[in-house]
């Protein structure tokens, strides 16, 4: 059977019983059975699959889709809780007595094992893209939705929605984001094959999102909810202003879809909306984990001050500095001068590039330099060398927020600490960050409730979310907010008659912001 690489394209055959040996004759190439559906993949010709889709024996031929990562583009040496942990009330729930260990399934880009939030919680899994090598993350995508669901509580970054679960991570999707439904089948028989070989309650998250429906997909869906698999999903993000109808996987029944809600529990403006979706949950500024030694954080803090939490600009000297701080306006060459010299620079946006007015700032003598926003954007992604410049040795040098600059000028003058430190911790948007808090949900009340089936876990999710549009089930919102107390309360009242001497202190607020 011969065709150019450029006449194939992968397909799913689906089987009304196994294939016979003249259907398979017909897809030699790279031909893959599945479990999960009845069927196989290969690769063929438009002509072959027409051929195929004629048979008497085949049920449907459908082409492999895309599915890609659903997301938009703490403070060093200290733990926070986030505030969409918090939004969702999960602290309320720990300190409920816990009575199981549940395995939790990240099938994404993988998960950055390394990170020393998931020391504790890294059981395994599986790199479908390449099986001979392991299921790191490089990508961030995977390990920011671990975090989420399995960072610990161990004094430092962030902690997870779910206490002592049994994390694997399934590598579906590759360095940018991107997979098909093939590998996502692929990743599901491997999680069903992992069940029956441990055992335990097995919750899935799926942050990815495609826009066509797949019945291969759907198919493999309905298989693992009858191998007792309780599946999550991104309900998709949508760019225009008008909000797209929810995404697939999300969108297949019997899987829970999520959208995004921001902290004023406003839909968030990219959240895809449907009769299909079932809850929302934090997505915008999402704090969580990031791949190793990857990530830097900017800080600013006055002397006796807050802390104000920025982004080192792209090209910044790394470390700590303390001087006293001076404001110079936008930075133009009347307003730095030389009374500059060993001090903190600081400066507005606006008028010059940054690297124009951090040079002159540096070449007066300053020790550091600040720049704050001049408009309400959260977007602090700033560089140093532009596009055609060479690159040259600079001074630390730290963005922050409008409100917090203005503040700092406000107060007129004194000892200010600035660092561009690194830090394994990042913000990020989407709905595939507001889908891990609804598994790490699903997670934490099966450990309470073992013998739960996950029907009951999902109707005690949905049962007790934080109605926020239309009364009852709606399109934008569905069932509401998700409500981890509330739901553990329904569930399992009995566990809370004990309480967990381990549970962290009372959640701080973060004012992390920024974007990935």
């Amino acid at each position: 059977m011969s065709a150019s690489a450029a006449d194939v394209q992968r397909y799913f055959v689906a089987t009304r019983q196994p294939a016979k040996a003249a259907i398979v004759s017909l897809a030699q190439r790279h031909a893959t059975p599945f479990e999960l559906f009845q069927g196989f993949a290969a690769d063929l010709t438009a002509s072959e699959a027409a051929a195929l889709q004629g048979s008497s024996d085949v049920r449907w031929v459908e082409p492999v889709l895309p599915r890609h990562r659903a997301d938009i583009t703490p403070r060093p040496n200290e733990q926070v809780i986030p505030t969409g942990i918090a939004q969702v009330r999960a602290p309320e729930a720990w300190i409920a007595h816990q009575s199981a260990v549940i395995n939790v399934a990240v099938i994404d880009t993988g998960v950055d094992y390394r990170h020393p939030e998931f020391k504790f919680s890294w059981a395994g899994g599986m790199n479908i893209l390449d099986p001979a090598a392991p299921p790191l993350d490089d990508s961030g995508h995977g390990t920011h939705v671990a975090g989420t669901i399995a960072a610990g509580n161990n004094r430092f970054g962030v902690v997870g929605v779910a206490r002592g679960v049994r994390l694997w991570g399934v590598k579906v999707l590759d360095a940018v984001g991107d997979g098909n439904t093939e590998s996502v089948i692929k990743g599901l028989q491997w999680v069903v094959d992992k069940k029956r070989e441990v055992g335990g309650r097995w919750v899935v998250n799926l942050s990815l999102t495609g826009t066509q429906q797949s019945w291969a997909e759907q198919e493999a869906l309905q298989h693992a909810f009858d191998a007792g698999l309780l599946i999550v999903a991104a309900a998709g993000n949508h760019i225009g202003s008008t909000p797209d109808g929810v995404a697939y996987p999300a969108a297949v029944p019997g899987v829970l879809a999520v959208g995004a809600v921001d902290d004023a529990n406003h839909v968030a403006y990219f959240s895809n909306e449907g009769p299909e979706l079932d809850l929302v949950a934090p997505g915008v500024n999402v704090w969580s984990t990031a791949l190793t030694g990857t990530n830097t954080i900017g800080w600013s803090r006055r002397t006796g001050g807050p802390l104000y939490e920025g982004r080192p600009l792209t090209g910044s000297k790394l470390g700590k500095v303390t001087a006293e701080y001076i404001y110079c306006g936008v930075g133009r060459p009347e307003e730095v001068g030389y009374d500059v010299k060993d001090k903190i620079v600081i400066m507005k946006r606006g008028v010059e590039t940054f690297g124009a007015k951090t040079r002159r700032a540096r070449d007066h003598g300053a020790a550091a330099v600040v720049i704050f926003n001049d408009r309400d954007d959260t977007n602090l992604n700033w560089t140093l060398n532009g596009p055609n410049e060479a690159a040259e040795e600079w001074p630390i040098a730290v963005a922050l927020l409008q409100k917090d600059g203005e503040a700092l000028i406000a107060q007129g003058g004194g000892a200010l600490t600035i660092g561009a430190e690194p830090h394994d911790y990042i913000l990020s948007n989407g709905t595939s960050m507001a889908a891990p808090h609804v598994a790490g949900a699903a997670a934490f009340l099966w450990s309470l409730a073992p013998n739960a089936t996950p029907a009951a876990i999902i109707t005690a999710l949905t049962a007790t979310a934080t109605d926020l549009g239309s009364s009852g089930h709606d399109p934008v919102f569905g069932y509401g907010l998700l409500d981890v107390y509330a739901a553990a309360q329904m569930l399992m009242p009995g566990a809370f008659l004990e309480a967990d001497p381990s549970r962290p202190q009372s959640p701080r607020r973060s004012t992390d912001r920024g974007k990935q």
